[in-house]
Parts: C-alpha cells; structure tokens; sequence
C-alpha cells in the first residue's frame, strides 16, 4: 500500500498492526536507513540482536529465494516479534519478494531497504499494491523540510540562529538524508558551548566550496556566458554535487526573483524590493539580484521555474544515463538566451 508523504512519519512512529512489511525506497539512501532504523527500534530495543533479528542482502536472496523464506518463518527463541531487513537493489529483491509473499507473518517485521529505486521498479509496483505491505518513498528533502531539520536541530540545544544562517547552512547541504545529518551534529557539537554560530565558523566547518561553486554557476548562467558554462559543469560533475541539488539552487534563485518582481509590479523601486527581501540576501550576492531581476521578469522567472521542475521530473525517472549531461543542455540554452541581453 503507498503512503502519502504526509503520513509517513505518524506511521513509523505508531505502526499499524495491519502491515507485515514496509518497503523503503527512492534516492536518498540516507532517509532510507534513517526511516527503516527508527522504524525497526519501535519493534526491538537491540538491532544488533541476532536472536532478534535477521540481516539478509540482495545478492544472496537473488540466488536462492528460500533464504528469505526460511527467515520470515523463523520464531524467536524469547517470542518477540521478529525483525528481518532485506536490503539491495530493486533488482536483486523483487524475484525473492515475490515469491515469499505468503510467507509474511504477524510474528515478523519485514523491513525492506531497496536503494537508487524509482516508482516504475516492479518491486514497487509490486507493494503499492499489496495491503499488507506499506510502501514509503524517500526522497531528498525540499528546502522547507531542511529548513525545519536545521531550525529543529538547534532549537533542541538551545542554540541561538537567526533565518538567514539557517538558510545559509541549508543552501551547503546535500540531497542525502544521512550526509546532512552529520553536518549538521557537527555544527551542533561545535556550538554547545556558546550556544551561537556565524557565517564564517558554518564556512570552517562544512566548507564553503559547493555553495561557491553553484553560485557561480548560477552567475554564469543569468549572467549569459556559455563560454564559461562548461568548465563549471565539469567541476560540478568531478565534486559529485547531486543534479537535484543544483537544480535545486537554481529554483531556490528563482523564488527570489520571483519575489523582487512580484513587489516591483505593486509598484517598489527594484533597489527597495531587494532590500525587503526576508530572509535578506547576502550582501556578496545583492548586486547580482538586482542585477538579474532587472532582466527576468515574472514571466520569464515562471517559464524559468517550469523548466527546472520539468527538468527535475526528468531526473528523478532514472530513465537518462546521465543527468548531468541532460541538466548541462537544459542551461546551456537557457544562458544562451541571456546572453543575447547582456546587461
């Protein structure tokens, strides 16, 4: 059964009784391990309980299925619930899944981890439909979600942040659930003592490196020189900066355009509706906001937007061997369209 993502959290907090197995999928692998551990802890107290629980890989249950199915029909010695993780590709668990699906018990847990797996894998169309199974997308989360993931995180410590820093650490983070975390313990332990952080010390800390390298991308791009464009990609390529994170930045850039033109049409000088701007732009960037609002007007910013949400789709498919290929293309042509009004 498909959980809508509104209900994911509730239900890997509260499980419903109704549901032998919950498969997790998508392509952040980070959320995938964070969700099926949280998820497997309600169940049993010790994951590392081998009396308690079964540890299966892909591999294995692809070359001979019954290795799952001796698991699902195994008891506990103490009586508990029983928790198995399969974890693999989506093709390397499907055949085994299929098979075994008379086997799922209330007696066991079937947590199933199938990473880099998108909607039109069989094993998920297999337990969309399937009532005793829940089946729980993980994808990197939107800039609203980290945003609260960060608020959250400091909040919890009593660490004094404004807006704009946490925006400024969410622009630095990734599109893997885990990674993030990470950076953002880092953050936390390097503040528990003042209890405050500034721009310089979250630069020290996480590197400053990607934000640069996708500003000046972005700057490239609306600045209209595709001569400089394809060293950048390269770059960007090389570091392994996810495309859902550049694309990301560029819908994030976007939105403050968006903004600025949006106050402009009320009838706010350009110079004021920049300054308006909450959270306030980075003094670094404000020239070039001003700069770019003037030659993307709303409509333009709109058609922009459903470009790089177009785009986005098309990445997320997993159809295209290379995304970064498919998103160079896409911005090339958009910075030859500016190039022909250079300001």
């Amino acid at each position: 059964m498909k959980i809508a993502t509104r209900e994911i959290n509730g239900l890997i907090e509260k499980p419903n009784t109704n549901f032998l197995a919950y498969l997790f999928y998508g392509s952040d692998n980070g959320l995938i391990e964070e969700r099926a551990k949280k998820l497997a802890s309600v169940y049993c107290s010790n994951l590392d309980d081998p009396f308690s629980v079964s540890k299966l890989i892909g591999k294995n249950v692809q070359s001979d299925t019954t290795l799952l199915a001796d698991a699902l029909k195994a008891m506990t010695l103490i009586g508990d619930l029983r928790i198995i993780f399969l974890s693999g590709s989506a093709t390397e668990l499907a055949a085994a899944l299929k098979s075994n699906l008379e086997y799922l018990n209330p007696d066991c847990r079937l947590i199933i981890t199938a990473k880099d797996t998108t909607t039109k894998h069989s094993i998920v169309t297999l337990c969309d439909k399937n009532p005793k199974i829940a089946s729980i997308a993980c994808y990197p989360d939107e800039e609203r979600d980290l945003y609260k993931l960060v608020s959250n995180s400091f909040s919890d410590q009593s660490i004094d942040i404004n807006s704009e820093l946490i925006y400024y650490i969410v622009s630095k983070l990734s599109s893997d659930r885990a990674i993030n975390r990470n950076e953002i313990e880092k953050l936390i332990l390097y503040s528990l003592n003042s209890k405050s952080i500034d721009r310089n010390e979250i630069d020290t800390l996480l590197g400053d490196n990607t934000s640069q390298v996708i500003d000046k991308l972005t700057e490239t791009v609306f600045n209209g020189l595709p001569e400089d464009l394809a060293p950048l990609l390269a770059k960007i390529k090389i570091e392994s900066i996810q495309p859902i994170v550049i694309i990301r930045s560029f819908q994030s850039y976007l939105k403050t355009l968006v903004a600025v033109n949006a106050q402009i049409q009320t009838g706010v000088t350009l110079q004021s509706a920049v300054s308006n701007l909450r959270p306030p732009v980075y003094f670094k960037r404000k020239q070039s906001v001003i700069k770019h609002s003037s030659i993307c007007n709303l409509a333009r910013c709109m058609s922009l937007m459903e470009r790089l949400l177009s785009l986005e789709k098309q990445c997320k498919t997993g159809t295209n061997p290379d995304p970064y290929s498919l998103i160079g293309q896409s911005l090339l042509g958009i910075t030859i369209s500016f190039s022909r009004q250079r300001v």
